[in-house]
């Protein structure tokens, strides 16, 4: 039996063996205010004034765990049980204290803001099945065109979104964006015919676009490699969450007496999601503590700061994201692997939520079983929860083995939705095995996107800009692909068996394997290379002077 013991002692690394583009890494972001009272070797961050040199640690976080009693604490049951379920357990405890302060404002103001943003972004498919296809006459593929300017707006305002945010303040940008949304989300109650509905998703895809990369981003900034699953599952729980209570809300407002006053049943909706838009913009703008380097949050003391960028320091994360972008560094990016493969992985998870974001569970509820408005709107949050519960459990898995199993639990997702595709895509079959392929495709999908950006953070993380660009490629590549392939796939005319879209959903899923084996064996390569492009092959057999702060000892109790 193993126990897995992380040293937090970060040793300073001899001069010698630390080569310009390592030390390059280390760099951290100088304000142009600043830059001109800086000393050569010293630059500001916020208040306090850090050396750039990377041999020098910014703050002692050193603990000697190599003690009989340390070691006799570490190997009882209860110690790894806690390790288990709080990653700070066996941390300095500075560093304690700063993960629990970033963890309540940053995470809260990003599953916030994701929660806002899915629950807005959804809505429409809620509307669809609540009205709006009615009050607007909408026949054949019109709920498709609707989600495919939305996402045409998504992708024209990725990739430039984030380039923005890798330059100006996170809190100010991200706050922006979630009012403007919500702005545009009350506005869709005016529209009298579907073209101005079509207008109106596409500057909301527009104003969305940059939101969930940007928060990948931002917690790939601040949280180490057997950190990130976990964070990066509780955002994307947030839009779990938001699907839970979609479907709830509208059912409260369609037996609400008001509800069907002044305005439509559906528009109601459109109107409370805006009005939880708005307390959720101030939030983000009084909690989001932007990056290590160029944080302000007024939550942090000066220990803070360094502990946020020891952190960074101990795993030669780079630190400089004011960099500007040329052209020469973008092409850079296209020279090596991840800009081509972490985007096609993506793809193959990302787009295998089609029979689920086409309404095709709710449809089969309400045309085939004809179950009531209530169990049609109810039952998928059941659906969200199961996902919200696998995801978490994963998470916490994956992030305990230090991801080492990323590749094994992808290939797991992939294998589970392919199977429930093809079962969906015979149709004739059992109502039991419906119910399960709905199931059986849902729940596996939710625990995809952590794992896989939290890869990208992971891998990229020596590399700032290369990461924020990669991250927003990644995502983008998804919705360039989802654009298009669902009106040809999930004819609404063909709803809700869609031959086409679940048969393409395994042949999907079956791409998603093989492309699973490809970044395993490009990261694996890597790693063996001990190529700057390796991520965290850590494991040693002792804890020596000149080691990563972020270790694993294995020691047999």
């Amino acid at each position: 039996m193993s126990l897995f013991k992380r040293s937090h002692t970060q040793p300073e690394p001899p001069v010698s063996n630390i080569s310009e583009d390592e030390k390059n890494n280390f760099k951290v972001a100088e304000n142009s205010d600043d830059s001109s009272t800086a000393e050569s070797d010293e630059v500001k961050v916020g208040n306090i004034v850090i050396q750039k040199d990377p041999t020098v640690p910014y703050i002692d976080l050193i603990t000697d765990f190599d003690t009989e009693k340390e070691r006799e604490r570490r190997s009882k049951w209860w110690f790894k049980y806690a390790l288990f379920l709080w990653d700070g357990t066996d941390k300095h405890p500075k560093e304690r204290r700063f993960l629990i302060k970033l963890d309540w404002f940053l995470l809260s103001s990003c599953c916030c803001g994701y929660f806002l943003k899915y629950l807005n972004q959804s809505n429409i498919g809620t509307a669809y099945v609540n009205g709006m296809k009615e009050h607007y006459g909408m026949n054949g593929n019109q709920y498709n065109y609707m989600t495919t300017l939305f996402t045409v707006g998504y992708i024209l305002g990725a990739i430039p979104s984030n380039l923005i945010l890798h330059r100006i303040s996170a809190r100010y940008y991200l706050a922006g964006l979630e009012l403007v949304w919500s702005i545009l989300t009350v506005l869709l109650i005016t529209p009298k015919s579907l073209n101005g509905m079509y207008a109106l998703r596409f500057f909301l895809g527009l104003t969305e676009s940059g939101y969930f990369p940007g928060l990948e981003y931002l917690i790939g900034s601040w949280y180490s490699k057997e950190e990130l699953t976990k964070r990066s599952t509780y955002f994307a729980c947030a839009a779990s969450a938001a699907g839970m209570v979609s479907g709830p809300l509208q059912q409260a407002i369609l037996t609400s007496s008001w509800a069907h006053k002044h305005l439509k049943p559906f528009q109601w909706m459109f109107v409370i999601d805006a009005c939880i838009s708005v307390p959720i913009a101030v939030y983000t703008l009084f909690t989001d503590p932007n990056t290590p380097s160029t944080t302000t949050a007024w939550y942090f003391n000066e220990t803070d700061v360094r502990v946020g960028l020891e952190r960074r320091r101990r795993i030669g994360a780079q630190l400089n994201i004011r960099e500007k972008y040329t052209v020469k560094k973008i092409k850079s990016f296209f020279s090596t692997w991840h800009i081509w493969i972490f985007p096609i992985l993506n793809i193959s998870h990302n787009n295998a939520w089609q029979p689920l974001t086409s309404q095709g569970f709710q449809l089969w509820m309400k045309t085939t079983l004809g179950l009531s408005s209530y169990q049609y709107n109810i039952y998928p949050t059941a659906l969200s929860g199961a996902g919200i519960g696998a995801a978490v459990v994963v998470a916490y898995f994956n992030d305990y083995f230090r991801s080492r199993f990323t590749p094994q639990l992808l290939l797991l997702m992939f294998v589970s939705v392919m199977f429930s595709s093809i079962c969906l895509s015979i149709w004739n079959i059992p109502k039991g095995l419906h119910w399960f392929s709905y199931y059986g495709m849902g729940v596996p999908l939710a625990c995809g996107q952590p794992i896989i950006f939290s890869w990208v953070n992971r891998t990229l993380a020596h590399d700032d800009m290369k990461r924020n660009f990669v991250v927003v490629i990644t995502n983008t590549a998804a919705f360039v692909t989802a654009a298009w392939i669902p009106i040809l796939t999930f004819n609404q005319t063909k709803a809700p068996e869609f031959h086409v879209g679940y048969t393409y959903n395994a042949t999907l899923c079956g791409f998603g394997i093989i492309m699973t084996f490809v970044t395993w064996y490009f990261y694996n390569r890597d790693a063996a290379r001990k190529s700057p492009f390796s991520s965290d092959k850590v494991v040693q057999d002792e804890v020596t002077k000149n080691e990563s702060s972020v270790s694993i000892k294995e020691l047999d109790v």
